[in-house]
């Protein structure tokens, strides 16, 4: 059967389509993994050339929520000039909001789809009953079934690696659908593709109400408790094959929710394997409660620079009793005085343009961050609430209004003072911060704050981060240069949209 996985994502960084191509490679079927980055909807004819000529049988489309209404003017196109063709919906979005799929589509494919996207296949090449097929909703006769989900995987050493470039992999480029070559496949990367990405577990140990982890949760029951985690000898291998694949690559990224939950004795026998084999600096996410000093030194030893980890509100009881993080702002300052500690440079996360928090709410956070010892970069997020997730069930409930989750943009940060201010605190010294937010009602000081703010965002952040990386790349001038090259289409771009 010959296979399109179609994704609207705009860079490469698609590893859940990835993960899903690899895998029917694996099963002998002819799959093709198709980038389509533009907003442009007559570009789109040249996928459906390629449909027709390739004699495509069923189109696949890995969809995140804010990329809905793009994909389904594709589906409904695809629809009217395919309509034998079986057109199913994966990723997030699938498995969150599964109508909204079946409204342009033939099937939804919800949480983990390497099995489940499969075994359809099969069904339709066996031309079988739909009910058989555990993990995906479709409709017949107007009623929407949604059949129970399989048990999930956990032995994931078992998926093939998501290839950083694929083969049979194309893109949509100046209006013709181009086997990707290292050159567009750099061009379309974050940051040139110089920072591949990896995930080494699946799951998360919270279950956060703003994050789709909540919803596969709530799915999954208590089989999704447990984070499942990859050997040694595999996280290492697609290191390899990475790297090899890439010789332009600078620093592998780590997108585990929480790579730290590891045992101590796989993060010895991890480094101890990436320090002869790899040898390349590394990023990790982790969350408050799991950092230990002994992982941190450990780690950073073979290459570790970056330890990403979120605060999120410093408001204990907005954590607490409407995240359900059970994190305390305590527990984040000591993680971030490990994180110190241990010699490397903190990323952390805050959750902004929350309705349910006040102006207390965010002057504790503001007083927490305050604490933070420099230097250190945020990762700052304007609240979205996803359809499936407790807290947009929530804000339903309780009436509040909200951006529709399919267009809101988590980059696009309010324009508010306590904003400005949070923003600052990474550059500015805490005394001016402070007397900032002290004044900031004053109608003069409220000028300066904006000018100060401006200036933050052209020149102290972006300056400051440049620094960061060039010390944690052992202040090398070659690779600082690189750094830059390759920072400056994507982070440093990402500074200047959000507020000053």
């Amino acid at each position: 059967m010959n296979i399109a996985i179609i994704s609207f994502q705009n860079n490469t960084d698609i590893i859940g389509a990835k993960y899903i191509h690899s895998f029917l490679i694996s099963h002998n079927y002819k799959s093709h993994l198709i980038l389509q980055p533009h907003p442009d909807t007559n570009s789109d004819n040249v996928i459906f050339q390629f449909i027709k000529e390739r004699n495509i049988q069923l189109v696949g489309i890995s969809l995140m929520s804010g990329e809905f209404f793009r994909a389904s003017h594709f589906a409904k196109e695809l629809k009217c000039r395919f309509n034998s063709i079986p057109l199913a919906f994966g990723g997030i979005h699938a498995t969150i909001a599964p109508d909204d799929c079946l409204s342009v589509g033939d099937f939804a494919v919800r949480g983990e789809g390497e099995h489940t996207f499969l075994a359809l296949i099969r069904c339709l090449q066996e031309n079988n009953d739909f009910h058989g097929v555990p993990g995906i909703c479709f409709k017949k006769d107007g009623t929407l079934f949604t059949n129970p989900l399989p048990t999930l995987e956990h032995n994931i050493d078992i998926f093939p690696f998501p290839q950083h470039l694929p083969q049979h992999m194309y893109v949509v480029h100046k209006n013709n659908l181009t086997l990707m070559n290292r050159k567009l496949f750099n061009s379309y990367s974050r940051y040139n593709g110089t920072f591949p990405n990896i995930t080494t577990t699946r799951g998360c140990p919270y279950s956060c109400t703003y994050c789709c982890n909540s919803a596969y949760k709530r799915l999954y029951g208590s089989q999704y408790s447990r984070v499942r985690k990859r050997s040694v000898g595999s996280v290492i291998s697609e290191c390899l094959e990475i790297i090899q694949q890439n010789k332009d690559c600078l620093s592998l990224n780590i997108q585990d929710d929480c790579f730290l939950t590891y045992s101590n004795e796989w993060i010895n026998d991890f480094s101890e394997e990436y320090r002869s084999k790899i040898k390349l600096p590394f990023i990790v996410r982790t969350t408050p409660r799991h950092v230990k000093y002994d992982k941190l030194v450990t780690l950073k030893k073979v290459g570790l620079v970056f330890a990403s980890m979120g605060l999120q509100s410093g408001s204990d009881m907005v954590n607490k009793e409407l995240y359900k993080r059970n994190v305390t702002s305590r527990d984040f300052l000591a993680a971030t005085k490990l994180v110190k500690d241990a010699g490397l440079y903190g990323y952390y996360d805050i959750i902004l343009d929350n309705p349910y928090e006040t102006e207390d709410d965010i002057l504790k956070t503001l007083e927490i961050i305050l604490q933070i010892r420099k230097p250190f970069q945020f990762q700052l997020f304007s609240l979205c609430l996803y359809h499936g997730t407790e807290l947009y069930e929530k804000a339903k409930k309780d009436g509040i209004s909200f951006v529709d989750p399919r267009l809101d943009n988590y980059g696009a940060l309010s324009s508010n003072t306590l904003n400005k201010l949070i923003c600052m605190v990474p550059t500015c010294s805490a005394p001016i911060v402070r007397y900032f937010i002290r004044h900031r009602n004053n109608g003069l000081v409220a000028v300066v704050i904006n000018l100060f703010g401006f200036l933050n965002k052209v020149i102290l952040r972006p300056v400051s981060f440049l620094k960061m990386i060039h010390h944690s790349y052992g202040s090398n001038f070659n690779i600082t240069v690189k750094l830059v090259k390759a920072f400056s289409k994507t982070a440093i771009g990402k500074m200047f949209k959000r507020i000053a």
